[in-house]
């Protein structure tokens, strides 16, 4: 039987489900969801499932603990999972909350798989969503998945080992020890400061605290900008922070939301992390694997409420963490990290010494989808949003992608902890900051 053994960054974000699982959710699970105009073929799809499970088995491998650590054990008896879900009768504004309960469902790590596909069909259109398990791969691997399953790309991935893997192995122990301590001491100047929380009294309809031992959900509120408004945006992010600093915008526009929405919370600066990523430059083969470091930018709230002041410290963060590499520095922690227990891990990378979480709201930006894909089985793409688990604390997670030149922003926060409500203020908030016409 053979095993393949979680890399670094796969143990990371396994260490991240057991966070999620322990705050009450279902577990590190993401999804993408395409919405297209009509309906695909349903054997069709359920053919290339079959296909694609025979071509890349770990699509369909399960968890088994070894030791401290995991390891993918191969199953090939199993096809990639399909699932049609008829919506017709219930109308058309049923599909996200389809979606939500799909996000929602709950399994043993040994028993998730790590990709699903569902087909949600409504009266004039469906939507197409893969629901993947964090360790299995990336944001980016799951488009390179959907890629794989529909455009009969004979690619063979022959050079699918772990990037991460892969450097942590050509460097000696001295350089290890080195880029370790300079990791270290980058987090300590981060735990200076208390991570501002937003909004932690509000309860679900339970009436209970969403935290340890509660089954909380996940809600997801989608804004989708217009072309117009988009290019505006990515103009403002360019003039503010440089042609590569598009996730520094964003993140930055949403520390003035939070920070408009409740001057009085606590915390004293905002801390957002944020992933790294070393795939291949244009990859295009689906590594089962997550290629990715992480980073922190903060912001103290003083010069969160000044537009110019933050973007120009957020500019110098990035430069910094460029310049030095920080994103390598992080790799031999998260390399000694995966011979932890999942417990301690969690409780070393989430919570500052003084046991304060160090997480303001998670942020993802995917930018567009790479390779381009603009139909499923003949069915044309005309929208798509994103999904993904987070923790209470923070329990918000901001996910922005870029769709045929319309940015799409999908808000993932816990049900019960904030109000559907609350949440359209964050969102008209931060769209105010994004198109702002000049700083203030």
């Amino acid at each position: 039987m053979k095993l393949v053994r979680l890399n670094s960054g796969d143990h990371f974000t396994l260490m991240m489900d057991h966070e999620i699982r322990k705050s009450g959710f279902a577990g590190n699970f993401c999804a993408i969801g395409l919405q297209l105009q009509g309906v695909p073929d349903l054997l069709e799809l359920e053919q290339r499932c079959n296909r694609f499970s025979k071509r890349f088995p770990r699509a369909v491998a399960r968890l088994q603990p070894h030791g401290r650590q995991y390891t993918w054990r191969m199953a090939p008896s199993l096809s990639l999972p399909f699932q049609h879900h008829d919506l017709r009768s219930k109308g058309e504004d049923t599909a996200y909350s389809q979606m939500e309960e799909i996000i929602n469902r709950r399994s043993l790590p040994v028993e998730s798989p790590p990709v699903e596909i569902h087909l949600i069909q409504q009266e004039s259109s469906s939507w197409l969503m893969l629901r993947w398990y964090h360790p299995a791969c990336d944001a980016k691997g799951a488009e390179l998945i959907i890629h794989h399953l529909f455009q009969d790309d004979s690619t063979e991935p022959a050079n699918s080992d772990s990037l991460v893997e892969k450097i942590l192995q050509d460097w000696g122990w001295w350089r290890k020890i080195r880029l370790g301590f300079q990791a270290k001491r980058y987090i300590d100047r981060l735990d200076r400061y208390n991570s501002v929380m937003p909004i932690p009294e509000a309860i679900d309809t339970s009436g209970k605290s969403v935290g340890a031992g509660v089954n909380g959900e996940l809600a997801v509120f989608i804004e989708e900008f217009a072309i117009e408004s988009s290019t505006r945006i990515l103009l403002n992010a360019r003039k503010a922070t440089g042609m590569t600093g598009t996730a520094l915008y964003f993140i930055g526009c949403m520390m003035r939301a939070l920070q408009r929405l409740d001057e009085d919370v606590e915390g004293e600066a905002f801390l957002v992390p944020y992933a790294v990523n070393f795939r291949r430059n244009r990859a295009i083969y689906p590594v089962f694997g997550n290629q990715v470091s992480f980073l922190f930018l903060q912001a103290e709230r003083h010069i969160v409420r000044s537009r110019e002041k933050l973007f120009v410290q957020l500019k110098e963060q990035n430069r910094v963490a460029i310049t030095q590499r920080q994103d390598l520095a992080m790799l031999p922690l998260m390399q000694a990290a995966s011979w932890l227990t999942l417990e301690k891990h969690g409780g070393m990378v989430r919570q500052t010494p003084k046991g304060r979480e160090r997480s303001s709201f998670w942020f993802s930006y995917t930018g567009g989808m790479a390779p381009a894909q603009n139909e499923i089985l003949g069915c044309p793409i005309i929208s798509m949003t994103q999904m993904s688990q987070v923790t209470a604390p923070p329990a918000l997670g901001l996910l922005v992608n870029n769709f045929q030149g319309r940015l799409i922003l999908s808000l993932n926060y816990a049900k019960g902890r904030f109000s559907r409500e609350w949440i359209q203020r964050l969102v008209s908030m931060l769209g105010s900051e994004l198109v702002a016409e000049e700083c203030e």
